[in-house]
């Protein structure tokens, strides 16, 4: 008889905001407000970040999306930018979610190898998503389908519902280069209009793949550190700088956007 899963009780509370019709919230209010009610669903956004940006910055944005999504049975698929690894990326996020529940519906596409064994990793070595006319190509290219098609079973659940897609463009680059990257996101990009899905794209401002990113995201921002801190900025739909900063002293990462001062 399997021994019950240890309960996990120092997770903090995370209350979901609900999604407007046709809409995902972004899990905070001041965001939802400025993007009409929120996320499209289907939509492809695209959020550029400079070396300023840290890792802390990024989950201060994305972690109340994230969080929503997961709170609402939905699940992820990511590709995390360079500096983070899968297991770092699951313990910040434990903190306010159940390793359950991220282990069963969150899936981490790795391609260099690290935290392999676990059932989140889906580890996929990068050769098998480049052309290459190797006579062993055309094999990693079917089993990293195949993993790719487990992962998005996981993030869907039983009632194959719609999910998170998050991916680091920088990584993609580096891998397989600009037009192949640019190719993959514009594939991934189509198919997260077709079923439903909320598509976020991280993406350092010179990267080659910039200018065909940016014709297919319906929505785009731009994040970075200065003076006053942490700031994002909307191109579409346009809005001026705001601060990104903590709402509260709640252990959940409640946030608000207060406009930059001038």
């Amino acid at each position: 008889m399997r021994a019950p899963a240890p309960r996990q009780d120092n997770v903090a509370t995370w209350t979901p905001r609900p999604d407007p019709d046709g809409r995902y919230s972004s899990g905070i209010a001041d965001f939802d407000r400025l993007l009409g009610g929120g996320f499209e669903r289907g939509s492809v956004v695209l959020v550029t970040w400079d070396e300023t940006v840290g890792t802390e910055d990024l989950d201060l944005l994305l972690f109340p999306t994230i969080l929503n999504m997961l709170y609402h049975s939905r699940g992820m698929i990511a590709v995390l930018p360079s500096r983070d690894s899968p297991h770092r990326f699951r313990g910040r996020l434990t903190r306010f979610v159940t390793r359950r529940r991220f282990d069963s519906r969150v899936r981490v596409v790795d391609y260099a190898g690290e935290d392999e064994g676990h059932a989140y990793v889906v580890s996929i070595p990068h050769r098998a998503m480049n052309d290459d006319p190797r006579a062993d190509t055309e094999k990693a290219r079917k089993a990293a389908a195949a993993k790719m098609e487990g992962a998005e079973k996981a993030a869907a659940g039983n009632r194959r519902n719609s999910f998170l897609e998050l991916y680091s463009l920088d990584v993609m680059e580096t891998l397989m280069g600009p037009e192949q990257a640019a190719r993959m996101f514009f594939h991934g990009a189509k198919r997260a209009r077709h079923v439903g899905n909320l598509l976020i794209a991280l993406m350092a401002p010179s990267l080659g793949s910039a200018v065909a990113a940016r014709r297919l995201a319906d929505e785009e921002f731009e994040l970075h550190h200065d003076d006053v801190g942490l700031v994002i900025r909307g191109i579409r739909p346009a809005f001026p700088g705001h601060v990104v900063t903590r709402d509260g002293a709640e252990a959940a990462p409640r946030v608000a956007f207060v406009p930059r001062p001038r």
